[in-house]
């Protein structure tokens, strides 16, 4: 992504949309005055809407349970594991080898050899080349599976942040060969970390945030490589080995391929999202607004966007401002008194000849950004004083911990706040890092961070800002090291904040920033991408903001759109798609347990049907609106004999993706039970319906669950009330917690089976009333889903019958709609057959 100064050398628009689709040839760039990474989209924001900017927080999404892609890696292809020493390495080597596949194991210096049956390889050091001259070696051997081990933990920050680089090595050397692999099958980079099992987001000890920046490589690598399947999974610590290393194996299999992150913490699997309000991690506490008594320690604070901020901090609250930047603030030198900031670079070099150098281009950029950084320096103190605040400005590398604490011991008593702004970009696709670069961008960011704080009384601090990017959040093309970085100041920032509960800390992933150097065509390029930009003007708001009482709880915050700038483009699945998943644990799900006829449990025809649903959403990446031909071969019941595994094949067609849910009987035999036609990205049109009766109206309804009408159990009891009845239509009020069996696993963006199967109880109900029978669903002839079905709150249910009804089976319509008769979701040509048989067992179950 491109800053202000590299944006302001793109010459043509093809100069522009060439370097916004493909990262720079290793530029370093001062992050301090460069625009973080953009993105694009539409916010979700809870600061008020600026123009398309809002605010957004940090939020641990629910996952389902992963669907098992079978054959996902071609046969007789291997796998490496990077072993850091910790005990999960031997558990995962175990179950490989266990799978019939070849493992290379490739321990890191100091790691002892422990594990048979493998290919050893060890590294006697953090060389570059030697990790080079390993990798070949290694990936030569049909290598589809690449596991990078970060478990491990760390006594020292420094040794937490030089493994974190030798990751982003790793995957430089992996990627080309991970990409010949993918021609054949599944080819895959999994990173592993043992932190909290949510990515640091609940609070690790400082030593270990490190291990949170594998994210942000993960993120970028599936940009940059969308072939390959990209996963950075996070277990939480309490796991044993063998159960981390049976999650982390899944996650390998998992067939949604889009998704990037993983959490396990022992009771549930969550990915990463945003959400209006922040995690409820950290007590609320009374944070003192800033005032004149406070002193701020701001890193890369003298120039460009993080200057703006402080600047209006000063003009609001007036704190005092130490300023920490690099550039040495000299009195200006005689050549360039009195020429202004147009005519320097003239002056420059007519000083260059006359002291007999020649003026190349290189050399009086030099002479010239010393002086304009000078001069912004000075603007700024000047700034920032007539606002009515103290400032100071100290040329310090807060890289060297010696400096940074001789520099800021003289104030170390008297410092509340810190803004850390500082940081470098040194953009480059994964496969052409360099490690100097990976240096150079990790040192402001992490080394000079954990400088700074330790030349600090971190118990004084009250206030405590990290300017991160979203660029770590959601990944972005060219900036893996940038984007690692950012990852891990977001896990500081949650550490922090958990050893000192009372202080404000937000690390902040801002989007790009109009600084005033993008011209119309490129801002034009930016818009024809979605790409909204930060105004100065709103971004330095949004800085101040954050020292509001209402913004005490913030810890990571994404500011600007809350959609990323550079997503992969997946290739298409070519042949019919199988995924795998075990039925041992749907049995303990209440939509089971509620859901008995008779003495055994069913599983509910809308489970198969959110499988279905889900499947192909996650498989496809696409929502999934619109189904046909929903039909029930074989019930499962769960009585002794169901199958202990079911497969779910999606084969794309011209008009959709056919999903057939089979077993295999005892003979090998496949055994049909559900199919169904799903339509990706097809909406159904908006659609009403009329002349409603008014909730709380009718008779109550629970009746319907004690008489033979209804079988289901307390979970599944969501027909509240029979507003109308008679043979041409029924109306029922409804309200039904969402179920998530399985994480979310039976269910999609729009449909949950809990609610959904209120509109099949609902044709139970109609054909009880007007054929006075029990009955069983069998298929439905289109599904459109509109809109989710309210969560515990009320909406209305409408039946009506259709044509093709026999004398033992009733076709009909089937409309879940809002009290204002909006549609939510309509089930058309719903196939009921009649069975009285199963009256009694319905008052049994």
């Amino acid at each position: 992504a491109a800053g202000p100064e590299q944006l302001a050398e793109l010459r043509t628009l093809r100069h522009i949309v060439d370097f916004m689709s493909g990262a720079q040839s290793g530029t370093t760039t001062p992050e301090g005055s460069a625009a973080p990474a953009p993105f694009g989209g539409e916010p979700e924001a809870t600061g008020g809407p600026r123009g398309g900017i809002g605010r957004a927080q940090a939020a641990l999404v629910e996952l389902p349970v992963p669907d098992q892609l079978v054959g996902a890696y071609a046969k007789g292809s291997g796998a490496l594991i990077v072993d850091d020493g910790s005990e999960l390495a031997p558990a995962v080597a175990a179950r490989l080898t266990e799978s019939g596949r070849h493992v290379h194991v490739l321990r890191l210096p100091g790691v002892p050899q422990r594990i048979s049956g493998v290919k050893d390889h060890a590294l006697s050091g953090w060389g570059v080349t030697e990790l080079a001259e390993r990798m070949e070696l290694v990936l030569a051997d049909r290598i589809s599976l690449v596991i990078d081990l970060s478990a491990a933990h760390h006594d020292e920050f420094a040794d937490g942040t030089r493994r974190l680089a030798h990751t982003l090595l790793v995957a430089k050397h992996a990627v080309e060969a991970l990409n010949t692999a993918a021609d054949t099958g599944r080819a895959a980079f999994v990173t592993a970390t043992r932190l909290d099992g949510a990515f640091g987001l609940t609070g690790v000890t400082e030593e270990h945030t490190p291990a949170a920046g594998v994210a942000g490589l993960v993120k970028t690598l599936a940009v940059e490589a969308p072939k390959l399947f990209c996963r950075a999974v996070d277990l939480a610590p309490e796991l044993t080995p063998e159960t981390g290393a049976a999650l982390l194996l899944a996650e390998t299999q998992d067939a949604a391929a889009d998704l990037t992150q993983a959490g396990h913490d022992g009771t549930r699997r969550v990915g990463l999202g945003v959400a209006e309000v922040p995690l409820p991690l950290h007590p609320l506490a009374d944070i003192p607004e800033v005032g004149p008594e406070d002193l701020f320690v701001v890193t890369g604070g003298g120039r460009g966007i993080t200057a703006s901020c402080v600047t209006e901090l000063a003009a609001r609250h007036r704190p005092g401002l130490l300023l920490l930047g690099r550039t040495p603030l000299e009195d200006e030198p005689a050549w360039a008194e009195g020429v202004d900031d147009a005519g320097l670079k003239a002056a420059a070099a007519a000083q260059l000849k006359a002291s007999g150098e020649k003026p190349t281009p290189k050399r009086v950029e030099q002479l010239f950004r010393a002086v304009t950084g000078a001069r912004e320096i000075r603007r700024t103190l000047a700034s920032i004083r007539e606002a009515g605040s103290t400032a100071e400005y100290l040329a310090v590398d807060i890289t060297d911990a010696a400096a940074t604490t001789a520099a800021l011991a003289p104030y170390k008593e008297r410092v509340t706040g810190l803004v850390h702004g500082a940081g470098v970009l040194a953009d480059q696709l994964i496969a052409n890092k360099k490690a100097s670069e990976i240096e150079r961008v990790f040192a402001p960011k992490l080394t000079g961070l954990r400088g700074v704080t330790a030349a600090l009384d971190t118990g004084r601090l009250r206030h405590v800002l990290l300017f991160s990017s979203v660029a770590g959040f959601f990944g972005n093309r060219g900036q893996s090291d940038y984007a690692m970085a950012n990852e891990t100041l977001n896990a500081w920032a949650s550490s922090f904040k958990q050893r000192h509960p009372a202080a404000r800390v937000t690390s902040l992933n801002w989007g790009a920033w109009d600084s005033g150097m993008v011209s119309p065509e490129i801002k034009a390029v930016f818009e024809e991408r979605g790409i909204t930009l930060i105004p100065v003007d709103t971004g330095v708001k949004l800085f101040t903001e954050q020292f509001d009482a209402a913004r005490a709880a913030d810890v990571v915050t994404v500011l600007g759109p809350t959609t990323p700038l550079s997503e992969p483009e997946r290739p298409a699945a070519t042949g019919p798609v199988t995924v795998e998943r075990g039925l041992s644990t749907l049995t303990a799900e209440t939509v089971v347990t509620d859901h008995v006829i008779g003495d055994a449990p069913v599983l509910p025809a809308v489970a198969a049907l959110g499988w279905a649903i889900g499947a192909v959403e996650r498989t496809a990446g696409t929502e999934v609106r619109q189904l046909r031909d929903f039909s029930v071969h074989k019930g499962i019941v769960f009585d002794g004999s169901q199958p202990a595994r079911l497969a779910l094949t999606m084969t794309t067609a011209a008009d959709g993706v056919q999903v057939d849910i089979r077993s295999t009987d005892a003979k090998g035999a496949p055994r049909p039970h559900y199919a169904a036609v799903a339509v990706p990205g097809t909406a159904p049109a908006p659609a009403t319906v009329t002349g409603l009766p008014a909730l709380g109206g009718g008779r109550d309804a629970a009746g319907l669950y004690t008489d033979g009408t209804l079988f289901h159990g307390p979970a599944l009891r969501g027909v509240r009330r029979v507003l109308a009845e008679d043979s041409s239509r029924l109306v029922l009020e409804c309200a039904l917690p969402e179920l998530r069996p399985e994480g979310g696993a039976f269910g999609g963006t729009r449909f949950a089976p809990g609610t959904a199967d209120l509109l099949l109880q609902a044709g139970l109900v109609w054909v009880r009333l007007v054929q006075g029978t029990a009955s069983l669903p069998l298929g439905v002839g289109r599904v459109d889903l509109h809109h989710p079905l309210p969560d515990g709150e009320p909406f209305l249910i409408v039946v009506e019958p259709a044509a093709g009804g026999t004398s033992t089976t009733a076709s009909l319509t089937i409309t879940a709609c809002a009290p204002d008769g909006t549609v939510l979701t309509r089930f058309d040509g719903v196939r009921v057959v009649s069975a009285p048989q199963l009256a009694a067992k319905f008052i049994r179950g």
